[in-house]
């Protein structure tokens, strides 16, 4: 045991000697050992990479996964009339700008649009209001040739395909705009001298039809045109027995205004009754031709109560407003002539339902024979 030991020791001893030299076999035995050592440390790296691979892909696929679901929800959570700009596709070939392209509108879309203005729009809305509701994107229009009492039209274009459209107004309607859904809604509002809301009209598309909504102070009216047939229905009708409308003149009445324009002779009145020359005398009114006004007050001398420089000098401000004077005037073509005597009258007349009592429209025959308004008319 001993001998066993000590060859041992020698053993060991040999191998710690600082002067021992490896032998090829050691070298190669400790290389391998060395490789083999590495590659277990490489599998044991590989394993937890793929592994962490596999988890942030699965977690990206995730996150896109709920941003589409999230998104496509959202869309579906949108109203069906929503409607979002496309990308531009064109120039406007003479201001070579881009033009914005919006999809055309459904008929439902343009009705709810068409509803909702019926609903905010009133007469006696000032000018401020109207644009504040509806926006600056609208076009003052000529109103010189106007016969319905406005001092001031403005037009607007809503719902269209694309904004070339958005100031494009003609004299009339645009019924083929209108038709292929370019222009969704021409809406057209008038205004008095004092900037209040004095009608309003919306035009707008349904099928191959164009519907009007007509508002004034008479109430409301919608009529429906087919452009295929030229033809015109009434489809409704809300009459206000509360409002206030200026009168209607005849074709023979309106000829004989524009002849007291012309010469302001009172001879054109020879053969009109008393109600006749007090429409043109409301009428005369609500055009500012104050020239007109005076020549149908009579002139007989005792009954003179301002004359015609002193007339002129009379500021507007102090005529009434349109809507004054029709409110004074309301439903004088349907009063009554009553003569009093061979030279005086005056017409009868109910203003509204409900007011207190009748008015009285008085009116003078001069020495001509002809049937004048007697100054400051109204009893």
């Amino acid at each position: 045991m001993d001998k066993v030991l000590k060859e041992m020791k020698d053993d060991f001893e040999n191998y710690l000697n600082p002067n021992r030299v490896f032998s090829e076999q050691e070298k190669r035995r400790i290389l391998n050992h060395v490789r083999h050592q590495n590659d277990n440390d490489s599998k044991k790296m590989y394993v937890p990479k793929i592994i962490s691979s596999f988890t942030l892909v699965s977690l990206c696929a995730l996150i896109v996964f709920l941003v589409l679901n999230f998104t496509d929800a959202g869309e579906k959570s949108q109203p069906a009339n929503l409607h979002k700009e496309k990308t531009v596709v064109k120039q406007d070939p003479v201001k070579k700008e881009p033009v914005k392209t919006l999809p055309k509108y459904s008929d439902k879309e343009i009705l709810d649009k068409a509803i909702f203005l019926q609903s905010h729009i009133a007469i006696g809305m000032v000018e401020k209001e109207v644009i504040d509701l509806f926006g600056t994107d609208y076009k003052e229009l000529d109103s010189s040739d106007s016969e319905s009492g406005a001092s001031k039209i403005i037009g607007y274009n809503m719902l269209v395909h694309d904004s070339s459209f958005t100031y494009k107004f003609s004299d009339s309607v645009d019924f083929e705009s209108l038709l292929r859904r370019d222009i969704s809604i021409q809406f057209f509002i008038g205004f008095t001298n004092e900037g209040k809301m004095i009608w309003a009209n919306i035009n707008y598309p349904q099928g191959k039809d164009i519907y009007t909504t007509s508002l004034n102070s008479s109430g409301k009216t919608t009529e429906k045109y087919n452009p295929e047939t030229n033809s015109t229905e009434k489809i409704k009708e809300e009459r206000n027995p509360y409002a206030a409308f200026p009168p209607t003149l005849t074709t023979e009445e309106k000829a004989i205004l524009e002849k007291l324009k012309e010469d302001l002779n009172e001879n054109h009145l020879r053969n009109l009754s008393p109600i006749s020359i007090a429409k043109i005398y409301v009428e005369a009114n609500l055009q500012r031709r104050n020239d007109v006004v005076y020549a149908l007050y009579t002139d007989q001398k005792d009954l003179i109560r301002w004359t015609k420089d002193e007339d002129e000098n009379i500021p507007d401000s102090d005529r009434g407003s349109t809507e004054q004077i029709i409110k004074q005037f309301n439903n004088l073509e349907n009063g009554k002539f009553i003569q009093t005597n061979n030279n005086e009258g005056y017409i009868e007349f109910l203003v509204s339902p409900d007011a207190d009592a009748k008015s009285g429209f008085k009116m003078v025959k001069d020495e001509d024979g002809i049937w004048n308004v007697a100054f400051m008319p109204i009893q």
